[in-house]
C-alpha cells in the first residue's frame, strides 16, 4: 500500500486554536467559511486540493488570518449561523482526520450483453481511517472537519462536504452529535488523544 499525508499543517492548526476565542458571527459559502472574532481578527477557512500522484487527489482543511477591514468585510451572498454560545469564548476545538484511498472494486452492470465478472475498477474513495479497507492500493490521510464546542455544550461543525472541494457548516446539536458518535470521539484531557482527532484545547 503507497501511504500519503496531506493535512494541515502547524500555522494552520494555529490559526483553527484562534477559533477557541469569542466569535462575533461565522458566514459561509460553498467554498469559504469565514469566522470573525471579537477581537476584530477573523479565520478564514477553505479546502485546498493536492494531486498525490496521477488520478488519485485529495483535500484538506486550510485557514488563513484576516485583519483590519478584510476582518470587518461581509461575506458576499454568504449564509450567516447563529452562533452566539461561541461568543462566551473559551471554546474547545478539535481537529478530525480523515481519508482518501483507492481500492478495486467489482465491476456491475444491468446490461445482460456484457459479462463483466471478474472484472474491476479502481476507484477513488473517502472516509475516516476506519473505513480504508485491505485491499487499498494506496491511501491518504487528511483533515476533513472541525467541531467547535461552546462552554455550554453547542457548537458548529465545519467540514468538506461530500462533494470534495465545498465546505459544510452544521450548528444543529443532533446533527453534531451524531458526527462525534461516528467519529468515535470521546473528549479527554490529551492534546492527542487518539490518532484520528486532535484536540486543540480551551481557553478556559
Amino acid at each position: 500500500m503507497r501511504e500519503y499525508r496531506f493535512q494541515s499543517g502547524d500555522e494552520n492548526i494555529e490559526l483553527f486554536r484562534r477559533l477557541r476565542g469569542a466569535w462575533r458571527d461565522v458566514q459561509a459559502t460553498d467554498h469559504t467559511v469565514v469566522v470573525r472574532l471579537t477581537d476584530s481578527t477573523a479565520v478564514r477557512i477553505e479546502v485546498d486540493r493536492h494531486d498525490i500522484e496521477p488520478g488519485f487527489a485529495a483535500v484538506c482543511l486550510v485557514a488563513d488570518a484576516l485583519t483590519g477591514d478584510d476582518a470587518h468585510a461581509d461575506l458576499p451572498d454568504a449564509d450567516v449561523f447563529d452562533t452566539t454560545d461561541l461568543g462566551l469564548g473559551g471554546n474547545d476545538v478539535v481537529l478530525f482526520t480523515g481519508a482518501t484511498w483507492l481500492a478495486a472494486t467489482s465491476v456491475t452492470t444491468t446490461d445482460d450483453r456484457v459479462d463483466a465478472s471478474g472484472m474491476e475498477a479502481v476507484l477513488q474513495q473517502a472516509g475516516t481511517p476506519a473505513d480504508i479497507p485491505e485491499s487499498a492500493e494506496a491511501v491518504c490521510l487528511t483533515h476533513d472537519a472541525l467541531v467547535i464546542a461552546s462552554p455550554v455544550g453547542t457548537g458548529c461543525l465545519i467540514r468538506i462536504a461530500s462533494i470534495a472541494g465545498r465546505l459544510e457548516v452544521v450548528t444543529d446539536r443532533a446533527v453534531i452529535a451524531a458526527f462525534l458518535t461516528m467519529r468515535s470521539y470521546s473528549s479527554g484531557d490529551d492534546s492527542s488523544a487518539d490518532d484520528d482527532e486532535t484536540r486543540l484545547g480551551s481557553n478556559a
